[in-house]
């Protein structure tokens, strides 16, 4: 097979691999994990660009908001699917609105922790 016989490749109009948009991609996260207050959706999307700038952050004060913005989106999903299956019993739905201010609440933190281009002190913490 030759070259001629294989699809071309389409060229994205950015790179996720340069360096400048690494600081650039994780706001988005962060902005995807806001959009997640009101709409489930938008954080699947966030943990997805997450798991794909973790290799390229990796050593830099970004790797630690990489962790951080990991570990929201999945204790935050954890809590949510309680939430949701305790719901009959009322319980369930103190537990999703814990779990939604948890999540602003990591989000605020991280965000502002990254707009001081610090990283995050202890990223695997639950606060």
């Amino acid at each position: 097979m030759s070259n001629t016989d294989l699809p071309s490749r389409r060229n994205l109009p950015f790179r996720l691999s340069v360096p400048e948009n690494d600081k650039l991609a994780v706001h988005v996260v962060y902005a995807l994990y806001a959009a997640t207050i009101v709409l489930a959706i938008p954080g699947m999307f966030g943990v997805l660009l997450a798991y794909l700038k973790r290799p390229e952050v990796s050593g830099t004060y970004l790797e630690s908001h990489i962790h951080w913005q990991i570990r929201t989106f999945w204790l935050w999903l954890l809590m949510w699917f309680i939430g949701v299956v305790t719901a009959i019993v009322l319980v369930g739905w103190v537990i999703l609105g814990f779990a939604q201010l948890w999540l602003l609440y990591r989000i605020i933190k991280g965000w502002l922790v990254l707009v001081d281009a610090k990283p995050i002190e202890n990223p695997t913490a639950f606060f």
